[in-house]
């Protein structure tokens, strides 16, 4: 299976020069990865005179079917298909690769030529949203649940799912006499996806636990996995630069997987901290937005230059990850300190993240006090008092707001 996902951007190039050559014998081929193991194609030949697009289109379609392949299957991503004067026009590489979602990866990429314009919000069902913090300790974690919380109560169906791996919290922060927990999670789908990508011997059912919590919306939770289980072995195991080698993407099959079987308006997932390779995954790959926890200190605000230049530049590629951004926890302190840290983060957003013009940093960032109450707490999924999530509710409505106002106003109706 690696193999012919390895070779296939040589197959097409093959394919495609022993059909156009009859043609045109100075035809030019090429068909590489693009982004995250997708393939773009670009086809110059005189064939294409006097074409349109779907024509061109359809002509390449038929000369690929011969491999199970066209322009809108996988993994072709993009194409570009021009006319030899055509591609006069646009000299240069049409396609910046950036073959794995990974930090170096991406903050290696060459600027794109056509960055994408950041002038409107784009929503979107089901809203993948990963809450990342570069260090730990700033209850990234925690506002991931309440906010979790809030979003079930305006009766929204929500899945968590543990990205963190390396650390799993998430799966702690039930308690026991809650519905009972799957014994398997992100970790044991990851492995046998591997192993077997063909086959469901470990069907997603076996990975979601549903929490029993009192709210009109559904609450879910895809656990990183159980450590009695083996747990330490197959996570030395996981290779996740082959994943985005593989036809099937492992990582790609979960994601699926969950919106096919739960059909949610929102993910959140928990990344791990710092620049390891999960937690790229799950900002820069899967994230439609990401919310960004951190205290205003030096410290953080080096570490996340590099994170929100990363996520810059993808969103120059893609269009996505958008990012808020998250002061927790924000110690009781003279007014005229926060005031400062509030403006330092502003400033700091304003100059490092690209805002449409009617939108401030006041608008993407929001604070977060410290409440000691939050550490007494046996089960954060429980029945919580209003003062405890109240300063997480404007993260819960920053996600609202990307989601499709029809499915929200059907939520809403349905609460009535």
């Amino acid at each position: 299976m690696i193999e012919q996902a390895v070779g296939l951007p040589q197959q097409i190039e093959e394919r495609l020069l022993d059909e156009l050559r009859i043609q045109d014998p100075e035809v030019r081929v090429r068909a590489g990865r693009a982004s995250f193991g997708w393939l773009y194609l670009h086809v110059i030949s005189t064939v294409f005179v006097d074409q349109g697009p779907a024509e061109r289109e359809e002509l390449i379609d038929a000369i690929l079917a011969a491999l199970d392949s066209g322009l809108s299957k996988y993994p072709l991503l993009d194409w570009r298909l021009q006319t030899p004067q055509e591609a006069e026009v646009t000299s240069g590489e049409p396609f910046q690769p950036i073959d794995i979602p990974l930090w170096s990866e991406i903050l290696n990429a060459p600027e794109p030529a056509h960055p994408i314009s950041v002038d409107q919000m784009v929503t979107k069902r089901p809203l993948v949203v990963t809450f990342y913090s570069f260090k730990g300790g700033v209850g990234r974690s925690t506002a991931l649940v309440f906010v979790a919380s809030l979003l079930a109560t305006r009766g929204q169906r929500v899945v968590m799912i543990d990205f963190d791996l390396e650390a799993p919290g998430l799966s702690f922060m039930s308690s026991s006499e809650a519905s009972k927990p799957t014994p398997y999670g992100v970790l044991d789908y990851l492995h046998q996806r591997s192993l077997t990508p063909n086959h469901s011997f470990l069907r997603i059912e076996e990975c979601v636990h549903r929490l029993n919590v009192p709210t009109r919306g559904e609450l879910y939770l895809v656990p990183a996995g159980d450590y009695a289980r083996g747990y330490v072995y197959r996570l030395d195991d996981l290779d996740l630069r082959l994943f985005y080698l593989r036809e099937r993407n492992p990582i790609h099959q979960l994601f699926d997987d969950i919106k096919a079987y739960l059909d949610p308006d929102v993910i959140l997932v928990d990344a791990s901290t710092g620049f390891t390779e999960i937690s790229a995954l799950a900002l820069l790959d899967k994230a439609d937005l990401g919310i960004i926890c951190f205290s205003p200190t030096e410290q953080s605000f080096a570490g996340l230059q590099s994170v929100v230049e990363a996520a810059s530049k993808l969103r120059d590629y893609r269009g996505f990850p958008d990012l808020r951004f998250v002061l927790t926890p924000m110690p009781q302190v003279d007014p005229s300190q926060q005031k400062q840290w509030i403006t330092r983060t502003a400033a700091w957003i304003t100059e490092h993240w690209e805002m449409p013009p009617s939108v401030t940093a006041a608008d993407l960032s929001y604070q977060i006090p410290y409440n000691p109450n939050i550490t007494m707490l046996t089960n954060l999924f429980g029945e919580l008092p209003a003062s405890i999530l109240k300063p997480y509710v404007p993260v819960a409505d920053a996600i609202l707001a990307c989601l499709p106002q029809e499915t929200v106003m059907k939520k809403f109706h349905q609460l009535g």
